[in-house]
């Protein structure tokens, strides 16, 4: 018992050096190898400034360029006395004309999949808006749906499963997504919403194997046609389902735009659902992807995290503008930082996907957001 406890201690000790040096690294990194290649830097020239950074991607490493990118944006919007989402609205657009702003719709996690003892092959189940005059009275009509949402969890699986995951969606021990969207809808009426005129739902990805999906925990690998026939019945299933996030594989089947074109137009020639209007986001896309992508999806969910520097995030949001696709922001749960708000706004998205309503890493990253609408106003 004395040995087990001797070695707990010394594996504890072992841990909290290794986190130590860890903060130290990181420590000398931004003082010593950032410090001195931004030193003499013009933050309001974002461009240059990523350019140098870039190329020293080597030294510095990716995720702290990001983050030197970012705080380089902050500077800027300091320097000119602006909101930060103003100073990114002038790197996209600055024709010198008088700037107006629109607030992204919210797009919040009800339950997080394949993680955290939820065994779904499906990433997340969200819920968003589709009426609501401000981002304050849309937030609470999801709110409505997410609390709801956890009474039911923990009346039926325990008072644990109340409390959620990272990302703020909440995480009940299921493997079947129709359960799932199953206890959304019972949460929709007793939030009094499941006319569905007033928020929709969203279901995000698979799971791939090669070119075949996944859809249930140890069903075999579906093909195509399969699987769109799957998402026809989930939807005829489902009234509130309007959106599909990443529903197709994207490296296989909107490389060409097969699959996805197929989807939309199976989708829309249903006798059942032609009434309805769905919407296909992609997850995944580069600049060479976006003019294919214009032609299945209607909107791109972009990451800033995953850019390089932020002038890359703001030249594919152009990219996006250009190829007619509304954009989703997407944020998180590894920060506080509320940057992407800001972001959000910044570019114009339609929709800012930042995580449930659990955890203060998620609710910050709104919480801006109305902070910003209430500015605006």
């Amino acid at each position: 018992s004395s040995s087990s406890s001797s070695s707990s201690s010394s594996g504890k000790e072992e841990e909290k050096k290794d986190g130590n040096e860890k903060v130290q690294k990181a420590v000398t990194n931004i003082s010593e190898v950032i410090h001195s290649v931004v030193s003499g830097m013009k933050p309001k020239l974002q461009d240059q400034c990523d350019a140098v950074l870039e190329k020293n991607k080597a030294k510095i490493g990716q995720q702290p360029i990001t983050a030197t990118s970012i705080a380089i944006c902050k500077a800027a919007a300091s320097l000119k006395d602006v909101e930060c989402f103003t100073h990114i609205r002038s790197l996209i657009k600055d024709d010198g004309k008088e700037t107006s702003f629109k607030m992204p719709k919210p797009m919040v996690q009800l339950i997080r999949g394949g993680a955290y003892g939820c065994n779904l092959e499906f990433a997340e189940v969200l819920v968003y808006p589709t009426s609501g005059k401000s981002f304050q009275a849309q937030l609470k009509l999801c709110a409505r749906l997410h609390n709801e949402l956890g009474n039911i969890i923990a009346a039926k699986f325990g008072e644990a499963f109340r409390a959620g995951c990272p990302s703020g969606g909440y995480s009940p021990p299921l493997a079947d997504l129709s359960e799932a969207l199953k206890l959304v809808s019972e949460a929709a009426t007793a939030a009094g919403l499941d006319s569905w005129n007033e928020v929709g739902l969203a279901v995000n990805g698979g799971t791939w194997e090669g070119t075949g999906y996944v859809m249930k925990q140890k069903d075999k690998a579906k093909g195509l046609d399969e699987a769109i026939q799957f998402y026809v019945g989930l939807a005829k299933d489902n009234p509130g389902l309007k959106t599909l996030i990443n529903p197709l594989n994207p490296a296989v089947d909107h490389a060409a735009g097969e699959g996805w074109s197929k989807l939309t137009a199976t989708l829309s020639e249903d006798e059942d659902l032609k009434a309805n209007t769905y919407t296909l986001i992609s997850e995944s896309a580069g600049k060479e992807q976006i003019k294919t992508l214009s032609k299945v999806a209607a909107n791109v969910s972009l990451k800033v995290e995953n850019s390089v520097t932020l002038t890359e995030a703001t030249n594919l949001v152009v990219d996006m503008m250009e190829s007619k696709l509304d954009v989703t922001v997407s944020g998180g749960e590894d920060t506080n930082d509320t940057f992407v708000a800001d972001f959000a706004v910044g570019v114009g998205a339609r929709f800012a996907k930042f995580g449930g309503l659990l955890g203060s890493q998620n609710v910050d990253k709104y919480n801006r957001l109305l902070q910003i609408e209430a500015s605006l106003s």
